[in-house]
C-alpha cells in the first residue's frame, strides 16, 4: 500500500509539473497558419511532447461581439470576416467532436485537427472551401465530415465558439493580436516568441521534470 501511495504521488507531481502553451488563434490569420504550419506542426509530431507539454488551439482570435436582444444571441463579426467565422466554427467542431469520440486521449489529436484544417484550406477562402478541408480531414480522424458540416452551421457550433469568445475575452492581459501565446495560463512575450520560433525548444529548455528523448536529439 505504501509503495502504491508513493507512485500515486509521483504521478500526480508529474502531471503538475508539466507545462502548458494555450494559443489564441482565427481560421484565416496569416500569422496563426503560419505558426500551426511550422513550429507547432514540429511540435505536435514530436514523440511524447506531451509528456512534457500541454498545448491547445482555441479559434476566435480578434472577433467582436454584440448581443442581440430580439435573438438572445451573440452576433460576431470576424476580423476577416464570415468566411473567417465559419473557419472557427469548423475547427471548434472537429476538436469537440474528436474529444468526445476519445475522451481519454484527444488532445494531440484536437491541435492536429486545427493544423488539418489550416492545410487543406485554399484561397479564394469561402465556406466551401472549409467544408471540403473538414471532409477531408474527417476522414483522416476517422469522424463523419457530415457532422462536423452539421455542427458548424447548427447552434452546437455557436456555443463552441462563444466559449471560445468567453475563454479569449477574459484573458489577462486581454489579447492584443493573434496567435497569442499564453504558457501556464500567463502571457509573456519572450517565451511567446521562443515559442513561435521552436517550440520544441522552449519545451525542452523549461520543462522540469524527466525530458524526452527529441531533448536530446536535437540538441546534439
Amino acid at each position: 500500500m505504501k509503495f502504491l501511495q508513493i507512485a500515486l504521488l509521483f504521478t500526480i507531481t508529474l502531471c503538475q509539473s508539466r507545462l502548458s502553451v494555450d494559443v489564441y488563434t482565427e481560421s484565416l490569420c496569416p500569422d496563426c497558419m503560419e505558426f500551426l504550419l511550422n513550429s507547432l506542426t514540429e511540435a505536435i509530431d514530436t514523440p511524447d511532447i506531451e509528456e512534457m507539454v500541454h498545448i491547445r488551439v482555441i479559434p476566435y482570435g480578434n472577433v467582436k461581439r454584440v448581443f442581440n436582444q430580439v435573438t438572445g444571441k451573440w452576433q460576431f463579426t470576424c476580423q476577416h470576416g464570415a468566411v473567417e467565422c465559419y473557419g472557427n466554427y469548423v475547427q471548434l467542431c472537429g476538436q469537440n467532436i474528436l474529444a468526445s469520440k476519445y475522451p481519454t486521449n484527444n488532445e494531440i489529436l484536437q491541435v492536429q485537427w486545427a493544423i488539418c484544417i489550416d492545410r487543406r484550406i485554399f484561397k479564394p477562402y469561402t465556406n466551401t472551401r472549409f467544408d471540403e478541408a473538414a471532409s477531408l480531414c474527417a476522414a483522416d480522424f476517422g469522424i463523419s465530415g457530415t457532422a462536423v458540416k452539421e455542427c458548424a452551421n447548427g447552434d452546437q457550433g455557436y456555443k463552441l465558439h462563444l466559449a471560445a469568445a468567453e475563454e479569449t475575452d477574459g484573458l489577462s492581459p486581454a489579447h492584443q493580436y493573434v496567435p497569442w501565446i499564453t504558457t501556464n495560463k500567463r502571457h509573456n512575450v519572450t517565451d511567446e516568441d521562443l515559442i513561435l520560433e521552436d517550440l520544441v525548444s522552449w519545451a525542452c529548455e523549461n520543462y522540469k521534470g524527466q525530458k524526452i528523448e527529441a531533448c536530446t536529439t536535437r540538441s546534439a
